[in-house]
This record gives C-alpha cells, structure tokens and sequence, in this order.
C-alpha cells in the first residue's frame, strides 16, 4: 500500500484531479495507492479550519498503516511535511517522485527488495574522499530494469568527484560493482551517500553473491596496495 502525498490548497479542485491521476498510474504498476484527497475530501473540507485538521488526523492515520509513501512533485506543503516527519518519526519508507506523471522516474524495485535511500547512509550526505570506499548510488540513477538494492551498492574508484571538495571542471565519480564489475561514470550529485553496516548486512542477506563479491573485492584491494 503506497500513501500518495500532494498538494491540496491552492487549485482544490485540480489539485484533487492531479491526485486521481497519480492514483491510477499507480494502480497500473500492480501497487494499491491511498491518496487521502481523494479519500477524506468527501466530507472534509480543507477551506474549513476544524475539518482540515481532522482531515489531516485521518491521514496520518491512513499513512501509519501503508508500506510507503511517495510525495508527488516538487512541492512540498506545509500539510506534506506533517506527512514526511510523520513517516519518518514513524519508520515509513518514503520516496521523493518530481514527476509523478512519469512512471519510469516511480520508485519501483525490480525484484521486491525495498530501494535505498538517505536513511540507508551514514550521516547527511558525502562530506568526505569517498575514494576506495563503498557508497549507495540513487535509484533514479537507474533504468527502471534495473532498478533494484542490489544496484544501488558499488565502490568508487577514481574521479573527480570523489574528493570532498569536488572538481574543478568536473564532478564525475567512477564506480565498480562489487559482484559483476560492472563500471559506470556518475555525477557526485547521484551518490546518496556512504552505507550503514546493517545496510551492507542486509544486502548480503537479500543477494548470497554480495558475501562474495565484497570480500573477494577487498581481497583485491589489499593485493594491490601490497605490490
């Protein structure tokens, strides 16, 4: 079940339709959206201050009983981000969709393991030389086929980017994946940040070959810098 988080105030009646929109794009991906527009909008009226805050109640309430959310847009409103530190103060898995009429951009894995985000890292963001080190990728950063955890982990390598300082000319970060070795070039801004350990452990209890893959890639490294 997927919370569908948009504006309402403003355009009331066109923000409701946007909300029917997203919901049946939704729909069509094989997810059950609950838009709390279209929903408690029935007999609640936001222009009506006592209704709007039972309204907002009804959602949270709603929300604390979905596997996620997803926020539509570039928008955040003032009643969307009582939803946000409501999922977050919560545990919710919520994804941020700028273009919640495109269905490539949607947060959707491949294989059911739930995609990783800011929470997944350590801290607030790349702050420090991620050279050499293990780093979470964004999952718009991938095609929708591959869309899934397990792309998500790589190492970066070299680049520009990798300094704490960025580039002059160039923000670019080259990454290697720790089971096939795959290698692709990628903007700092793509990289969500360093993973947590339980991440790095979950992973390898989702996919057998990261247990592998990450011990036999650090084998490799203390080989080289040996020679």
């Amino acid at each position: 079940m997927v919370y569908l988080a948009s504006p309402l105030r403003g355009d009331y009646e066109g923000n409701i339709k946007k909300a029917v929109e997203y919901s049946r794009l939704v729909s069509e991906c094989g997810l059950l959206p609950l838009a709390p527009h279209i929903i408690f909008s029935q007999w609640c009226n936001d222009t009506i201050p006592e209704q709007r805050e039972q309204g907002l109640k009804l959602g949270l309430s709603l929300l604390e009983k979905c596997d996620e959310m997803w926020v539509m847009g570039k928008e955040v409103s003032q009643g969307m981000q009582g939803e946000v530190d409501f999922a977050r103060e919560h545990g919710i898995q919520t994804y941020f969709v700028p273009y919640p009429t495109l269905k490539e951009y949607y947060p959707i894995s491949t294989d059911g393991i739930r995609l990783l985000d800011g929470r997944d890292c350590i801290g607030e963001g790349i702050k420090e030389d991620m050279e050499g080190r293990f780093v979470l990728l964004s999952y718009e950063s991938l095609k929708p086929e591959y869309r899934n955890a397990g792309n998500q982990l790589w190492t970066a390598t070299h680049g520009p980017g990798c300094r704490a300082g960025g580039g002059n000319f160039s923000d670019t970060v080259h990454l290697v994946h720790p089971i096939d070795r795959d290698r692709m070039a990628v903007s700092r801004r793509e990289i969500l940040g360093f993973p947590k350990e339980e991440t790095v452990e979950m992973l390898k209890n989702a996919y057998p070959d990261f247990v592998s893959g990450i011990v036999g890639y650090r084998q490799e490294e203390e080989e080289e810098m040996c020679q």
